[in-house]
């Protein structure tokens, strides 16, 4: 099953949205802000991650496989993800049964998540040290 052309389109807005705050003339951002929005943007169009999701979505074989060790799942793929960013498979629970498929980096005091949820698509947030 491809992505959905709805999940697509909120993928392509987000990335609309992170290039505008990247090159907002007016807000030049520290360069902690810029590595986040960089970050967001290469893995959005990156085409092998893409369809690793593609994959992903289909699969419950992929997910236990990157369940288990990602890295492995991602060389065989021949897939670099940018310096600093972890892939993982966050699993199901009773109110959510779908695995999530999660990157995730840290910058600064701030770890950032860039979701792959299969019931609504790209989810990006990030989580300071204190929070849970």
């Amino acid at each position: 099953m491809p992505i959905p052309a709805l999940h697509r389109e909120r993928l392509r807005r987000a990335i609309e949205g992170h290039e505008a705050e990247l090159y907002e003339k007016d807000r030049p951002l520290s360069p902690e802000r810029a590595r986040v929005h960089k970050i967001l943007i290469e893995l959005g169009r990156n085409e092998d991650v893409l369809a690793l999701i593609d994959d992903f979505l289909d699969s419950s074989e992929l997910a236990g496989q990157l369940s288990t060790d990602p890295d492995a799942v991602l060389s065989t793929r021949g897939i670099t993800l940018p310096e600093g960013v972890a892939l993982r498979v966050v699993p199901g629970h009773d109110d959510h049964p779908q695995p999530v498929l999660r990157f995730q980096f840290r910058v600064r005091g701030l770890t950032m998540f860039a979701d792959w949820d299969p019931e609504s698509g790209p989810y990006a947030r990030a989580r300071g040290p204190h929070e849970p």
